[in-house]
């Protein structure tokens, strides 16, 4: 008569110690006991001895042999919390694994503890794509400050965010240059309020910025502050024309700063690609003439005065924008608040009419428009 086969956790056991000596046989009895205990009927009685070996031989494991074993046994309800730490812990497949098939595992750098954080930073992506989520459940993972996480929850339209979350994730996409995909997230939600969206223009793309100077331009600030702003006075203009004639990058963000009436003067960056926009924008914001707007534009930064293409569409701003939304977007973007050291000069209506700044916006960003007038003329 056959003697019955040793009991699996002792089989396991030595199985363990063989690959703990041989290390080379290690990934192939990896496979093969995910295999076994995905398809024994006695997975519960022989999870904890499965886990035994598993959590030995994983931190040592490659790629491959990890994502296998997380095939097998990721989604079986009797894989143990050691498992799945350790796949998460190995990175990769294995880990993206975990996150989308066990969204409730414990932290890998948990000690599965009383006090691990209920929230994991690999199931975390998983839950902040999900669709059930709370206000209070948003808190916790924008908490986290994780990247991913925070992109996944603004690209998930079920999230809902407002209050003290939205207001961080806005500062951290507007703040992070690393953090465009965020921003560009958030500008595509439709819950989006027009102030925040207007905080991240630096990091739309153009056809986003479009849409959201139409939007600006639609919808007023329901309770904005005086519509009569000072413009600029003859000095305050000299001393920016005369900075940026010399590139004085510095001196002409103080002088800029001044002619808006700023508290403290901004981080300006006109010279990166992404913010020569706001230059424009924030003269627009100043009330500067059109004349001395384009002599700016020609002096103070090689790069756009070199382009065509840059100050046609520069030009386009001034001309095209609002002076109303063109400070909206200075304040949202920088933090700041136009006119609040006060400043002497004539005072304009910010929505009043202005000989040197007659609005266009519908004809700036529908540039056919001029013609197609044309043609009509010709027709009739």
């Amino acid at each position: 008569m056959t003697p019955p086969p040793p009991p699996l956790d002792e089989d396991l056991a030595r199985l363990s110690a063989l690959a703990r000596d041989g290390g080379a046989i290690a990934p192939v009895l990896l496979r093969v006991q995910a295999d076994l205990f995905a398809t024994s009927r006695r997975r519960a009685d022989e999870a904890a001895a499965f886990a035994e070996l598993a959590t030995r031989l994983l931190p040592r494991a490659d790629h491959d042999t990890a994502a296998h074993v997380a095939r097998r046994v990721v989604a079986l309800p009797e894989t143990p919390d050691a498992v799945l730490r350790a796949l998460a812990a190995c990175g990769g497949e294995a880990a993206r694994l975990v996150a989308a098939l066990a969204p409730d595992a414990p932290d890998p750098e948990s000690d599965g503890g009383a006090q691990a954080d209920p929230i994991a930073p690999l199931p975390a992506l998983a839950r902040a794509r999900g669709d059930d989520l709370s206000p209070d459940a948003v808190a916790r993972l924008v908490a986290r400050d994780g990247p991913a996480v925070d992109l996944a929850l603004a690209e998930n339209p079920h999230a809902p965010l407002g209050g003290h979350a939205l207001a961080t994730l806005v500062d951290r996409a507007r703040d992070h240059d690393d953090r465009t995909r965020l921003a560009r997230a958030l500008l595509a939600r439709d819950d989006l309020p027009a102030d925040d969206a207007a905080s991240l223009y630096a990091r739309a793309d153009e056809p986003m910025r479009t849409r959201l100077l139409v939007r600006l331009a639609a919808a007023p600030r329901p309770h904005a502050h005086p519509a009569m702003r000072p413009r600029p006075s003859a000095e305050a203009v000299a001393a920016l024309v005369a900075a940026a004639d010399r590139g004085d990058r510095p001196g002409f963000g103080s002088a800029l700063a001044a002619a808006l009436a700023l508290e403290t003067a901004p981080d300006w960056r006109f010279h990166e690609p992404a913010r020569h926009d706001l230059l424009a924008l924030a003269l627009r914001a100043a009330g500067l003439g059109e004349e001395e707007t384009i002599r700016v534009f020609l002096t103070l930064d090689p790069a756009i005065a070199r382009s065509v293409a840059i100050v046609h569409r520069l030009v386009g701003l001034v001309r095209g924008v609002p002076r109303s939304v063109a400070a909206r977007i200075v304040e949202a973007v920088h933090g700041v608040r136009i006119g609040a050291q006060g400043s002497a000069g004539a005072h304009v209506p910010v929505l009043g009419a202005d000989a040197r700044h007659r609005s266009r916006f519908s004809r700036v960003f529908a540039p056919r428009a001029d013609k197609r007038e044309r043609d009509n003329s010709r027709a009739s």
